[in-house]
């Protein structure tokens, strides 16, 4: 059981320090993905952040599993949302010039993107939860 709880939060911590890197670093944050205009990087900047938020929740949510817990969706929501204001701050602090909207819509997206990752954990049935 404690080699199973270590490997799951193993696993989140180390998709929170990747997500948090590439979200803060400049070769990859300023990026551009698409030729089209600023709106499509946008787009596409908010769907990887929703994704990799998701894939947080996910992990999140097994670790709490591992632990013992049950998993809540609530706290897998709260936990992301945090990490991910925190990228926000980073963001700033690194030069990023983006309005205080856009980063109100980055961490809800990082709240959605936690709790849709914890309820799919919750949902799956537990031959899927290893």
């Amino acid at each position: 059981m404690v080699r199973r709880s270590a490997g799951a939060i193993a696993s989140a911590l180390v998709a929170l320090c990747v997500f948090g890197y590439l979200a803060v670093a400049p070769e990859y944050y300023r990026i551009r993905w698409l030729r089209g205009d600023a709106s499509d990087e946008t787009f596409l900047r908010k769907a990887y952040s929703l994704g990799a938020f998701f894939v947080c929740g996910v992990l999140l949510a097994r670790a709490q599993r591992s632990l013992g817990f049950t998993p809540t969706i609530a706290a897998a929501s709260a936990f992301v949302a945090l990490f991910s204001a925190a990228i926000e701050v980073a963001q700033h602090v690194a030069g990023s010039r983006e309005s205080y909207l856009s980063n109100a819509v980055d961490i809800a997206f990082g709240a959605v993107g936690g709790a849709l990752g914890a309820w799919l954990e919750r949902a799956l049935p537990t031959s899927y939860r290893r």
